[in-house]
């Protein structure tokens, strides 16, 4: 019984030391919408880029000051440069998903003045991507995957674009510290449509989503003698 329960123990003990804190959402949006060549419901070219515009909709820890609902400051948000892999295909003919996968791509995140983005027809032009990042840089970083699954079964149109993002650049980054020397890293997530009575002509999807905050637990020092030690007569 005892050696059982050291293995345990050890056990829970590595696990403590490596599990993520999840600690979010640091902020919202609703909406975001994406365009590009990297856009599209179904096979997506490889190659093609996937970019897109939003407006932050919400804070919270460690970001919680900041009033997305001030008058006078807009927070908005891009991110561009991914690049679509070969689309896999799942299923069968009536109930197929495509999932394509990302490579590359940055994300930032800006507070301007005065309130003057407009998701404009038709981008990119004169207003995206230039008015949702005319500001201050609060937050960059590059992404480490991203990925979007669609289908062609769901009755209102609707799948998920999720990616993470490792942040390196920005008046904010002080702030993401995870307690260990390191920035923490974010998660990009949230569902998306294709449902053509939401959306703007020239965009292919509309993104309802949030980005979460992924620190390490710190986990007390401790050694394996230490943990067997406690457990001997």
């Amino acid at each position: 019984m005892k050696i059982r329960n050291l293995m345990f123990s050890a056990l829970m003990l590595g696990a403590m030391a490596s599990a993520p804190a999840f600690a979010g959402p640091i902020w919202d949006w609703d909406p975001a919408f994406v365009y590009g060549p990297g856009a599209a419901v179904g096979i997506v070219t490889p190659g093609a880029e996937l970019r897109g515009v939003g407006i932050v909709s919400m804070f919270g820890p460690p970001l919680e000051d900041l009033d997305a609902n001030d008058p006078t400051t807009e927070y908005t948000f891009i991110f561009r440069g991914l690049i679509a892999q070969p689309t896999v295909v799942d299923g069968v003919p009536a109930y197929t998903f495509w999932t394509t996968n990302y490579t590359g791509g940055i994300f930032e995140m800006y507070a301007g003045s005065p309130r003057n983005s407009s998701f404009a027809p038709l981008p990119e032009n004169a207003i995206v991507p230039s008015t949702f990042q005319d500001g201050t840089l609060l937050l960059g970083g590059t992404f480490t995957s991203f990925y979007v699954q669609t289908n062609n079964f769901t009755g209102f149109q609707t799948g998920n674009m999720e990616g993470n993002v490792n942040f390196t650049s920005g008046s904010l980054l002080p702030r993401f510290g995870g307690g260990q020397g390191q920035v923490c890293p974010g998660l990009f997530t949230g569902g998306l449509t294709w449902r053509t009575s939401v959306l703007i002509p020239g965009y292919v999807f509309r993104h309802d989503g949030k980005m979460d905050l992924n620190c390490p637990v710190p986990a007390a020092p401790s050694t394996w003698g230490k943990l067997k030690a406690q457990y001997r007569d």
